[in-house]
């Protein structure tokens, strides 16, 4: 419980002398890439160790949302090391460097003298979260790690695709449906939508689509902001006429209603099929019951860019006796909704449930 309030007390009032922070590099594939480490102020003794991924953000490790959960995690008595994914800066998946990439971060993490090497985890967020227990399959990395903590994760591509185009998702024959993130479309008609058959010449739409998720990125707003209209409208006109529709349908303007659901489904379940013929590594369903380390899962309840269903299904793939809590919260999600309505009562009560959710992910290390 001391962590917790640690954590709690740095994250809703961030200290800046509270954690000391140092510019680090690891080893991938011969390449020294850049990472930060964050520790307690004033702590010299061996601390457990966290790495933490970023997902698919332009920002990356210098996410400021990221800055203040590692710098809370760090308070909280932990040295925290967050690798730079260039690719996943790029906005590029890269689904086969993801292994190397963090075996390479959990060595790096392990080399350290200031590190209990028997108390590391791995932090995952969103497409990081899926990822993370992807690579918990190899003997030598899980091997590393006491735990894994998969935030936003996603269980199955096809689905994700379908509530991103058409803001419905369903479990156990429940049917949710709200506004998407954009956001996440955006990235994935990048990467894949020249390869999906009847679309060979949609790459100017491809790339006018990852432009618009780069400057979501950079902005760091919703990306169902008015404010990105302007940059749509600038886009479109340099389309040819013929590729426009396509455009319209993937990015609409915020005064426009969602593609008609007919149109929409077709389209997602041809670049899902696309994006797991090119990266089979995107799907994790043929690996999650291959995780050899205990893990902790959590999503937002009105997260709009990979729904909470996606981490409740992930939990049951994964082997019995591994997943130590699965936790819906209301109180955080990467996009979309805020705990507005829960009411005083609520509030309390998502509250508790959030300190014991941490309580949970620090004591995997």
């Amino acid at each position: 419980m001391p962590s917790t309030l640690r954590f709690l007390k740095q994250y809703l009032r961030p200290a800046e002398d509270a954690t000391s922070e140092a510019e680090v590099a690891y080893r991938r594939d011969g390449h020294e890439l850049p990472a930060t480490v964050y520790r307690p102020a004033g702590r010299t003794e061996a601390l457990p160790g966290w790495v933490v991924l970023h997902g698919l953000t332009r920002t990356g490790r210098r996410h400021r949302s990221l800055i203040r959960f590692a710098r809370a995690v760090a308070s909280a008595g932990n040295v925290v090391f967050v690798p730079e994914i260039p690719e996943w800066r790029d906005l590029r998946v890269a689904p086969a460097l993801t292994i190397d990439t963090i075996r390479a971060a959990v060595l790096a993490l392990q080399q350290r003298t200031d590190v209990r090497h028997e108390r590391v985890g791995l932090f995952g967020f969103s497409f990081g979260a899926t990822q993370a227990l992807v690579s918990a399959t190899e003997a030598d990395i899980a091997a590393q790690l006491a735990g894994i903590a998969a935030w936003g994760g996603y269980c199955d591509l096809r689905r994700v695709f379908r509530f991103g185009l058409t803001g419905i998702h369903e479990l156990d024959g429940t049917t949710y449906q709200a506004r998407p993130d954009p956001y996440g479309t955006w990235i994935m008609a990048g990467n894949y939508l020249p390869l999906v058959p009847g679309h060979r010449f949609s790459q100017p739409v491809a790339t006018a689509l990852h432009a618009l998720a780069l400057e979501a990125g950079e902005r760091g707003a919703y990306a169902w902001e008015p404010i990105y209209d302007e940059s749509k409208r600038r886009l479109r006109a340099g389309l040819a006429p013929s590729s426009r529709e396509l455009f319209d349908m993937l990015a609409p303007l915020t005064t426009e209603p969602l593609p008609r659901a007919d149109h929409a489904l077709e389209l997602a379940e041809a670049l899902a099929d696309t994006a797991l013929e090119r990266d089979p590594l995107l799907d994790p369903q043929p690996h999650l019951g291959a995780v050899r380390v205990p893990v902790v899962v959590a999503h937002g309840r009105d997260d709009r860019l990979i729904p909470f269903s996606e981490s409740i299904r992930l939990s049951r793939h994964l082997p019995d006796g591994l997943v130590r809590s699965v936790n819906v919260t209301a109180l955080f999600q990467h996009s979309g909704g805020t705990q507005s309505g829960l009411g005083p009562v609520g509030l309390l009560r998502e509250a508790s449930r959030f300190a014991m959710l941490l309580r949970r992910v620090l004591g995997l290390v």
